[in-house]
C-alpha cells in the first residue's frame, strides 16, 4: 500500500513508523525542515518538504498512486484541503485530522460529506472517549472493546495484596481469561505458562466482557463504580468528557474547575448537570475547599502539561482514590506513576491509534497498538482454506511474541486453549510484538499469502 502522510509531529511520526516496518511504501510530507531532516534520519521512508495543500507537492509524493492520504497537521483548514486535492486526484481513502468542533458540528453539511474525507478524527474527543471507558471500569488503566463490544481488553496493575502477585501464569485458573501482555519497567513481554507475575507490572487481560468483574474479583479487585468526579479544564476535552458522562446510564456527580470565567459560564450554559467552579487548578485552598480529596475520581485535562500534573499530585494527596491526567509530552508518561498519578493520557497516541484501526481495516477488522514497543492487539477473520483453518491452535507453530486472547464465533465468545479448533469465519484477537505481525497474517490469510 502506497500512503502519504500529511505532517511529521507525533501522530504522523508514529504512523508513518508503523506503516514502514511493516513495509508499505511511505511518503511524508513536512513543511518544516528541521523536522524533515529528522525523519528522513529515524525511518525508512520518503520525506518532502513542503506544504501538502499544494498539488505540485503531492504530485511529487506520488499522489496519483497512492491508495490513501493521511492528514496530521496542527492545522484544520490545511488538513481538508489536502484531503479534498487528494480526492480528486482519486485517492481511495483520505482521513483528516480535525480539532475545532464548528467543522464538524455543523448542522448543515459535513466535511466528511463535503470534500469526501472518509475519516475525520478530533484528538480532544478520542481522549474524552477513552477516559469515559475507564470510568466505566474504575479499576482498569485502560480499556479497550473488540469483536462488537463482546470482547475486553483490560489493562490492570499488579499490587502486593493482590493473589496473583508471585504466581506462575500456569499455576492459575484461566479458564475465563488470557493473560495476553505484561509491561515491565517499559518491556512488553508476551508470558508463557513459566512467567512469574511480579508486583508492579501491568498485566493485559483479555475476556469476555460479560466476565471481566468476575475475572477482577479473582485477582482481589473489589468491584468499585465512579460516583463523585472532578473535571479540571472546561476545554474541549473536558466538556466532550462530561458531555459523554452526562449521557450515560448512572448518575455521577460532576464538578468542573475552570480558570477562564467566560469558559466556565460558557461550559455551564451547555451542560445539564455538572456543577462548574471558576477557579485556579493548582490553588490547594481552592481544591481543599471543594473536597478534590473526596473525589473518587479527579481528572486533569487542562492544556496545560505542568498544571495537569501537578494539581493531580495534590489531589492524590488529598485523598482522591484515582487520578487521570492528560500528558502531550509522551517521553515523560513513563514517569507519572512513579510519582502517584495512575493514568496517563497521551492525546497523540490516542490519536494515531485510532488512525490506525481505521486505515488497517481490510485485510483486518481492527488494530490497537499498546506500550512503548509498539505490540499490536488485531482483531482478524480467519479465512477458508488458510493455514490455520481446521487445525487446533497447539498444532499452527504459533509464532513466538504472539498469543491468541479469544476466538468469537457466531456471536459466542471461546476463551482459548491449546485444543481450540480455528474454523473458517472465526474472529480473533490477536496479541503481536511487531517483529510476528507478518507470520501471524500469513496464518489465517488464504492461501497463506498476505501481501
Amino acid at each position: 500500500m502506497k500512503c502519504i502522510i500529511i505532517g511529521a509531529g507525533k501522530v504522523g511520526f508514529s504512523i508513518a513508523q508503523l506503516l514502514s516496518s511493516e513495509e508499505h511504501d511511505v511518503v511524508v510530507i513536512e513543511q518544516e525542515e528541521e523536522r524533515s531532516q529528522l525523519i528522513d534520519q529515524e525511518l525508512d521512508v520518503q520525506v518532502i518538504n513542503g506544504s501538502g495543500a499544494s498539488w505540485p507537492v503531492l504530485e511529487d509524493a506520488g499522489v496519483k498512486q497512492a491508495d490513501m492520504v493521511v492528514a496530521v497537521t496542527e492545522a484544520d483548514e490545511l488538513n481538508m484541503i489536502a484531503c479534498l486535492l487528494a480526492k480528486q486526484y482519486g485517492v481511495k481513502t483520505t482521513v483528516a485530522r480535525v480539532r475545532n468542533p464548528e467543522y464538524v458540528e455543523t448542522p448543515h453539511f459535513s466535511p466528511k460529506s463535503l470534500l469526501g474525507i472518509d475519516l475525520i478524527i478530533n484528538p480532544e474527543r478520542v481522549t474524552a472517549l477513552e477516559i469515559s471507558k475507564i470510568i466505566k471500569n474504575p479499576a482498569a488503566l485502560s480499556v479497550d472493546y473488540y469483536a462488537d463490544g463482546r470482547v475486553q481488553l483490560v489493562e490492570l496493575l499488579v499490587e502486593a495484596h493482590m493473589p496473583i502477585a508471585g504466581q506462575k501464569i500456569k499455576d492459575l485458573d484461566t479458564a475465563k481469561f488470557v493473560i495476553v501482555s505484561i509491561i515491565r519497567k517499559q518491556h512488553t513481554i508476551v508470558p508463557d505458562g513459566n512467567e512469574v507475575i511480579r508486583v508492579g507490572d501491568h498485566i493485559y487481560i483479555m475476556a469476555n466482557t460479560d466476565e471481566i468483574p468476575e475475572v477482577q474479583r479473582s485477582f482481589g479487585i473489589p468491584k468499585k463504580r465512579i460516583e463523585n468526579l472532578t473535571i479540571l479544564g472546561a476545554g474541549r476535552t473536558g466538556f466532550y468528557l462530561a458531555h459523554i458522562l452526562e449521557q450515560g446510564k448512572f448518575p455521577l456527580n460532576i464538578k468542573i474547575i475552570e480558570k477562564d470565567l467566560k469558559r466556565a459560564r460558557e461550559v455551564s450554559a451547555r451542560l445539564k448537570n455538572a456543577l462548574v467552579i471558576n477557579g485556579d487548578g493548582s490553588d490547594l485552598d481552592l481544591l481543599e475547599s471543594e473536597n478534590v480529596g473526596q473525589s473518587d475520581l479527579f481528572i486533569a485535562v487542562t492544556n496545560d502539561d505542568k498544571l495537569n500534573v501537578l494539581s493531580s499530585i495534590i489531589a492524590k494527596n488529598l485523598g482522591s482514590a484515582k487520578t487521570i491526567a492528560k500528558v502531550k509530552r509522551s517521553d515523560i508518561m513513563p514517569l507519572m506513576q512513579q510519582i502517584g498519578i495512575d493514568v496517563v493520557m497521551s492525546p497523540r497516541i490516542l490519536t494515531a491509534g485510532y488512525i490506525l484501526k481505521y486505515i488497517r481495516r481490510g485485510d483486518i477488522v481492527s488494530v490497537t497498538v499498546l506500550g512503548e514497543d509498539h505490540a499490536e492487539m488485531i482483531e482478524l477473520v480467519a479465512q477458508p482454506g488458510s493455514l490455520a483453518t481446521g487445525k487446533e491452535l497447539y498444532r499452527l507453530k504459533f509464532p513466538s511474541g504472539a498469543v491468541v486472547g479469544a476466538i468469537v464465533r457466531e456471536g459466542q465468545v471461546i476463551i482459548p486453549g491449546g485444543n481450540s479448533l480455528i474454523m473458517a469465519g472465526d474472529h480473533l484477537m490477536v496479541f503481536t510484538l511487531p517483529k510476528s505481525i507478518h507470520k501471524v497474517e500469513r496464518l489465517f490469510v488464504n492461501g497463506g499469502n498476505h501481501r
